[in-house]
């Protein structure tokens, strides 16, 4: 199962689609699109920032909205994803969110994103 150009861009709401990567890691700067399985994950990595989209079937999460990335410890093409992000003021008993994606199909760098699909 993958996901088409068309469909991608309409879930970043406008821009274009770069280059492919196999994998992502904090070394590498912009916004990418990452596409699991069940869900779109939005990370700009210039700003830190997280957020994600469900598809169809899978759960809403707490962190869905957008997030301060805190660690991106695992997001390559064939493999589950794995990262965190710092909690939200009125969450200080929390050290940080978690979240594991479903297996990732693709990342793709974003081009002409005034800012992240996800985040108000």
């Amino acid at each position: 199962m993958g996901m088409d150009d068309d469909r991608a861009l309409a879930l970043i709401g406008g821009g274009d689609l770069g280059e492919d990567r196999t994998e992502l890691t904090l070394e590498q700067a912009g916004q990418w699109l990452v596409l699991s399985l069940t869900s779109a994950h939005f990370f700009d990595l210039d700003l830190m920032l997280v957020a994600r989209i469900p598809g169809n079937g899978a759960m809403d999460f707490v962190t869905d909205p957008g997030r301060e990335l805190r660690t991106l410890d695992r997001c390559r093409v064939g493999d589950v994803g794995f990262w965190t992000m710092m909690p939200l003021p009125h969450e200080q008993d929390l050290e940080f969110r978690w979240h594991q994606s479903s297996l990732i199909q693709r990342i793709v760098r974003t081009i002409g994103l005034e800012r992240l699909p996800g985040f108000r």
